[in-house]
């Protein structure tokens, strides 16, 4: 099918807030998630110039995860746990829209975000327990500080393991940042009601194309 380029931009963007909602929901219930799939979410954070929208995260095949996730929210009939990360998801979405109106939250989460190359090199990388307490702690200065609220479902003793918490909060401050490319690219809500056939076309074709 054809597609224009930002219409495959916004389907990636897209893809990379349902691999985090994914992630988040894997740690909240089951405590581990795959690591492969969260750096590159991670490091979307300090990536600011990339050419490509695919750039953002290394390359397509790294939101292999978040593709097959937009599938199933597209195609399939829709289990509890999917309707909890769909949930996740369009509260990332309605909380981006809150920071883009608030240049003073948005400036403090820019400044904080600039600081994260110095403790990663300081730390070694980017997955570093200190450097996802450091993205944690950002996320709860700024975004938490916006409704609606995510509150996140799972165990209560994967919920209550400091680690755990921490990288739930790093994957939704990656998951803002992937917000913010989507409705960048000219992703609205309505689509998501609008035109799920067609982001699902997209969507199987950039799975095709791994």
């Amino acid at each position: 099918m054809s597609y224009t380029q930002q219409e495959r931009d916004r389907t990636i963007a897209l893809a990379a807030v349902m691999q985090v909602v994914h992630l988040v929901h894997n740690i909240a219930t089951t405590g581990s998630a795959d690591e492969s799939s969260i750096t590159p979410l991670l490091e979307s954070l300090l990536i600011t110039d990339a050419k490509t929208t695919d750039a953002v995260y290394g390359n397509l095949s790294h939101l292999k995860m978040g593709l097959e996730q937009l599938n199933i929210q597209l195609v399939k009939t829709k289990t509890k746990h999917q309707l909890t990360q769909i949930q996740y998801a369009v509260n990332l979405l309605r909380i981006e829209r809150r920071l883009a109106k608030s240049k003073p939250m948005m400036d403090i989460l820019n400044h904080e975000i600039d600081q994260l190359p110095q403790q990663i090199d300081y730390f070694g990388e980017i997955n570093n327990p200190q450097v996802i307490a450091r993205m944690a702690e950002i996320y709860k200065k700024t975004i938490s500080n916006l409704t609606p609220f995510i509150q996140v479902y799972g165990e209560e003793h994967h919920l209550e393991n400091a680690n755990n918490a921490n990288l739930i909060r790093a994957l939704l401050l990656a998951g803002i940042r992937a917000a913010i490319i989507w409705h960048q690219k000219g992703g609205r809500k309505w689509q998501l009601l609008m035109q799920p056939k067609k982001i699902e076309k997209i969507t199987t074709a950039l799975q095709a194309s791994i």
